[in-house]
């Protein structure tokens, strides 16, 4: 077999193009099948078939070439948590008081009860505190989805994005306090060193997403009106630079991205708003290979090895999120039913975010991980099969499905 792939060039290792190429022509499959059920989003298609087609249906894709073909989730997810990260000025959040009101008050009641709950079930503080901070973040991914695939806008959709944002940011701060005593504890190198490290990943990721937030927005303000087209490759090449540092210098990729947008919106002017860049068609092959690939990557098997404890902490999840968006209106006076009830559930997906911190802590504390992330991946799986569908029936509760190109 060498000498065939020596001179004629063969090669039978499947690479990142072919899966590439088997994702989104299977995604585009399951987004059609979806298309015909009027309840379900095409989401729960791209799924659907990336689990046919994974390691644990029919194993086209293997495990290898999930692992192989990473970057290319890697590059999606950036760009998604980039446009979360625009939606959020910081500005306008600090001087928001109902946002700042309703996000902590849904983040640390569901961190809350999830902490209690899983110190109740046997684990360790440190254990019940890394759980509890992945399970706070909410999936961007899906919003920015179907909310595109609804033509949702409004309040409600604005707020949720807000919410989405500062739910991951704040889900990387507590993991990320948690991180230093867990190498501590697994006898890598000191406490004091572990926190070094920490604060290096985290100050470094502020860093690599500022500099090319104002890299890139002085390099629109050098467009004139013809090279308005360039904007697109603009965004891309600021996000895959802001990736590629991070992957170089140890930065986390999870939080990078979200900087690099929110910097962008603080920089730009309103003549090149690099932030209201839209993906067109092209954007659906970044949400096609993410969830097939998500998908693929489910594993029956581990969500029922554990049991009754994360069905029990979706339900949790859901709850004190709910509770805590109700609190945080009926303090501000805006606690209609249907507006609480659909941010509610617009925060019920947990996926990408989750799962990137999960694989953190496997990288960095793997015995500790091994032990909590069977959990957390049941959860995953759980939220990731309904949250879709919830994600849907929000928008048309809240009226705003059908809106965005409704003339003002």
């Amino acid at each position: 077999m060498g000498w065939v792939e020596q001179y004629l060039g063969i090669s039978f290792h499947p690479g990142p193009m072919l899966v590439f190429g088997v994702f989104v022509l299977f995604g585009v499959l399951g987004g059609i099948i979806a298309n015909r059920i009027s309840w379900l989003p095409t989401i729960s298609g791209f799924m659907a078939l990336g689990f046919l087609i994974g390691p644990h249906g029919l194993s086209l894709v293997t495990r290898g070439m999930l692992h192989d073909s990473a970057v290319l989730t890697t590059i999606a997810m950036g760009l998604i948590l980039y446009k979360l990260g625009c939606a959020l000025h910081p500005k306008e959040m600090l001087y928001s008081r109902s946002l700042i009101l309703m996000a902590l008050f849904e983040v640390f009641l569901c961190f809350g009860i999830i902490f209690y709950i899983i110190r109740v079930a046997g684990f360790s503080m440190l254990h019940a505190w890394i759980v509890a901070a992945i399970a706070i973040s909410s999936s961007p991914a899906v919003l920015v989805h179907v909310a595109a695939e609804m033509r949702a806008k409004g309040p409600v959709t604005d707020r949720a994005k807000s919410l989405i944002a500062i739910n991951n940011f704040l889900s990387f701060m507590l993991f990320s306090m948690a991180i230093p005593y867990a190498i501590g504890k697994s006898g890598g190198i000191a406490v004091t060193n572990a926190v070094a490290y920490t604060v290096y990943r985290f100050a470094g990721a502020f860093a690599a997403g500022f500099l090319i937030a104002w890299i890139s927005v002085r390099l629109a303000r050098m467009l004139k009106p013809q090279d308005e087209h360039y904007r697109f490759s603009i965004v891309i090449g600021s996000i895959t630079l802001t990736l590629g540092i991070c992957r170089m210098l140890g930065f986390s990729a999870l939080l990078a991205p979200l900087v690099l947008g929110s910097a962008t919106r603080w920089f730009e002017t309103s003549r090149h708003n690099l932030s209201r860049v839209t993906l067109g068609e092209g954007g659906d092959l970044f949400f096609i290979i993410l969830f097939v690939f998500a998908g693929a990557k489910l594993n029956p098997a581990m969500v029922i090895s554990a049991g009754l404890l994360p069905v029990l902490l979706v339900m949790a999840r859901v709850g004190g999120k709910a509770l805590g968006v109700y609190a945080a209106a009926k303090l501000d006076q805006k606690a209609e039913k249907p507006r609480v009830l659909s941010i509610s559930l617009l925060l019920m997906p947990m996926a990408s975010m989750a799962l990137g911190l999960v694989l953190t802590a496997s990288r960095i504390v793997p015995d500790m991980a091994r032990e909590i992330s069977a959990v957390i991946i049941a959860m995953i799986a759980i939220l990731e099969t309904i949250g879709p569908i919830a994600t849907k029936e929000a928008f048309l509760l809240s009226g705003e499905a059908g809106l965005e190109n409704e003339a003002p």
